[in-house]
């Protein structure tokens, strides 16, 4: 008699703490299991006929609205179970499901630096990080991860620059998972010989290192 269920193949195998969750057609969680525990069923999972989504995700938490260091990876797929077959899902590859956003300085304005200061960066309001500047130009370092809820994000500094209170804010558009938005804060000269800051950001969308 054949097995009724899916199958699953990963060429490459992911962290046994995967998290694999099935949804049936309303939505329902019907099954949910560590990906060590699918890995020892010989890659099955057994579940009556219909229509599913499986859902991998490297944490079985929610997707943070905004934290430091608490990156999510995960995919989804719909399929079909016909009864007594068993269905083969095929490759899953598990992609940031969050924008990274790290922050950094160029020597020109860490020169400037006179006092404490801040780098916030939001992207759903109410939920900011800030990345703390030191007064002796050190500054936070760490990988912010932001869940993507609309397409923009926006990035404020305050701070003590050439012994004045400074004060910048700037948006930027077209945020979504899988990038790495790099922000950077130079010093700039105005067309009155004014020295002024400025907010860069690039981005990095690459699967392979995200």
């Amino acid at each position: 008699e054949k097995e009724t269920g899916v199958r699953l193949q990963v060429e490459t195998a992911a962290s046994g703490n995967y998290t694999i969750t099935i949804y049936d057609a309303e939505g329902r969680d019907v099954i949910q299991k560590s990906y060590s525990e699918v890995k020892n069923n010989d890659n099955k999972i057994s579940i009556p006929a219909g229509s599913y989504t499986l859902v991998a995700r490297s944490s079985s938490e929610e997707v943070p609205v905004a934290a430091f260091e608490q990156p999510v990876y995960g995919t989804s797929k719909e399929f079909s179970i016909t009864a007594g077959e068993t269905t083969y899902v095929g490759d899953l590859v598990c992609t940031l499901l969050q924008c990274k956003v790290t922050v950094s300085y160029s020597e020109e304005f860490l020169a400037s630096v006179t006092g404490v200061g801040k780098a916030t960066v939001n992207v759903k309001k109410g939920y900011p990080l800030e990345y703390v500047l030191n007064a002796n130009g050190t500054y936070d370092q760490s990988a912010g991860y932001f869940a993507v809820e609309g397409n923009t994000m926006t990035v404020e500094f305050n701070g003590s620059v050439d012994g004045k209170s400074q004060k910048m804010r700037k948006s930027f558009p077209n945020i979504a998972p899988k990038q790495w938005r790099q922000i950077k804060f130079v010093k700039k000269t105005n067309e009155q010989g004014n020295a002024t800051f400025d907010i860069l950001i690039n981005d990095l969308v690459s699967d392979e290192t995200l």
